[in-house]
């Protein structure tokens, strides 16, 4: 076999460079589908989901290349990743944790998507998983999502001993029974119409008001449940589980059809939550955060709206590297998102480790800064 291999050699080094350049490629069109309006084409959106993904491979290959020689292509590499280092530094950011200039203007807020208190673990337990981990975290305000009623009604498995503390604990528990986002809060705190900021037609569903008074700041917290790709656990299945070259071929053909057209019928509905957002933001005052299960991810179309020019993602401000919150069907990807704006100051982002739901929590640490 060894024999051929000179005569194979050149074959397979003009593969590998054409997979590189198409690498290279879906690289920039990942760094920038979130540019291109998803109601005119769904796959430059599809292929921002992967943006890390692309990025690490672009950087690995590249630096292969350079190991054995090939300066030209991973010069190349280098100058695709200066291209997308703006979209790349969001998705997989630089930044750090830092250090409170005052502790005690300091507080901490969950966001959660905790999926009816459900456990995805099917973990046979005497009291509720996610509620245990929402009280031992302690976190001053509690966003979440999935969730309707605060009580025994909806959360499977929960003590009497976990709702009395949840309500010893977090006595300002808002939210419109009828919606599916809750906010619970150590201190005073309420609930908003979602017409005081938006005038005309929306989907309350989508996003909620509260007002929150931490230590003489009034804070405004927008809990946001944006609408999924609604696929099935099969169709989800077509896209992750390829094992051969047949299901490689299956899903070709599936995502061509019905998944496609949900995967641009989600990105499209997103956006569409997000312009009318993004016009109530505009119109609010004071210190604000706007968090929650965006379905979406960093540099999206959807996500760039919500963020403008003024929000900044309290992720990148203080973490290095991607991160997953999505943890089922191996579509693991960054969809909770932390933005914020206002005479506040990040200071770190952590992602819990409990897979009661499909989600992970997240926990932000912020400061208040003078006015």
């Amino acid at each position: 076999m060894l024999k051929y291999l000179p005569l194979v050699k050149p074959f397979l080094l003009i593969a590998a460079k054409g997979a590189s350049i198409l690498l290279g490629l879906l690289t920039i069109l990942s760094a920038y589908g979130g540019r291109i309006d998803p109601e005119w084409s769904g796959i430059p959106s599809s292929l921002t989901l992967a943006l890390p993904y692309f990025i690490w491979a672009t950087l690995i290959v590249s630096a292969l290349w350079l190991i054995f020689g090939k300066i030209f292509m991973g010069i190349g590499g280098a100058v695709i990743l200066l291209i997308c280092w703006g979209p790349a530094t969001v998705a997989s950011p630089l930044g750090s944790t830092k250090l409170p200039d005052d502790p005690a203007q300091t507080f901490r807020i969950m966001t959660y998507n905790m999926i009816h208190g459900i456990d995805m673990q099917n973990l046979n337990t005497d009291s509720n998983r996610t509620v245990q981990y929402i009280l031992d975290s302690d976190c001053d305000i509690v966003c979440l999502q999935e969730l309707r009623k605060v009580d025994a009604t909806e959360i499977p498995s929960l003590t009497d001993a976990q709702s009395a503390a949840l309500k010893k604990k977090y006595p300002y528990q808002l939210g419109d029974p009828a919606l599916d986002t809750k906010l619970l809060s150590k201190y005073p705190a309420t609930f908003v119409k979602g017409a005081t900021y938006i005038d005309g037609p929306y989907d309350t569903e989508r996003y909620t008001f509260y007002k929150v008074n931490i230590k003489g700041h009034l804070l405004t917290v927008v809990n946001l449940h944006l609408r999924s790709f609604m696929l099935t656990a099969k169709e989800r299945d077509v896209i992750t589980g390829i094992n051969s070259v047949e299901d490689l071929k299956t899903s070709y053909r599936e995502v061509k059809g019905d998944i496609s057209k949900k995967l641009k019928q989600g990105f499209t509905k997103r956006k569409k939550d997000a312009e009318i957002l993004r016009k109530a933001l505009d119109g609010i005052r004071g210190p604000l955060i706007v968090l929650g299960d965006f379905n979406d991810v960093p540099e999206s179309y959807a996500y760039r709206l919500i963020k403008g020019d003024d929000l900044k993602d309290a992720y990148v401000e203080t973490n290095f590297g991607p991160l997953i919150t999505y943890n089922e069907h191996a579509m693991w990807f960054h969809i909770d998102q932390i933005l914020y704006r206002g005479a506040l100051k990040a200071l770190k982002v952590d992602k819990g480790k409990l897979k009661a739901s499909d989600h992970y929590p997240l926990i932000a640490e912020f400061e208040f800064t003078a006015e």
